[in-house]
């Protein structure tokens, strides 16, 4: 659970940098910003992951838990890339890349 609000406050504060990045048209902070975004709502359960298995961090099954975060958190980031309108298809291709990494990374580590 700890994880979960570490990553959670991490994300918050990202999200909130981006706003005052874009109000100020600091562009390249911007950019820096929503790349982390983007790589943190992809790869949510990874981070997690690391979180509880390398830092110690307590929570039980945190890929998965991680890969059902990440589902409304891809949908946004979908909704924020067709410049805040609602597109099926960019939906789906963004809930279609966080299943593909989640997916991948559970094979990683379980082959491991």
């Amino acid at each position: 659970m700890r994880a979960v609000v570490v990553f959670s406050g991490m994300y918050l504060l990202l999200f909130a940098l981006h706003i005052v990045f874009a109000a100020k048209d600091w562009n390249l902070l911007f950019r820096a910003v929503a790349t982390g975004l983007v790589a943190m709502t992809f790869l949510c359960g990874p981070v997690l992951w690391f979180m509880v298995n390398r830092l110690n961090f307590s929570g039980t099954n945190p890929t998965k838990l991680g890969y059902f975060l990440s589902l409304p958190l891809a949908t946004g980031i979908a909704y924020a890339f067709t410049e805040m309108e609602f597109q099926f298809l960019a939906t789906m291709t963004a809930l279609i890349v966080t299943t593909a990494t989640h997916g991948g990374w559970f094979m990683f580590i379980k082959a491991k």
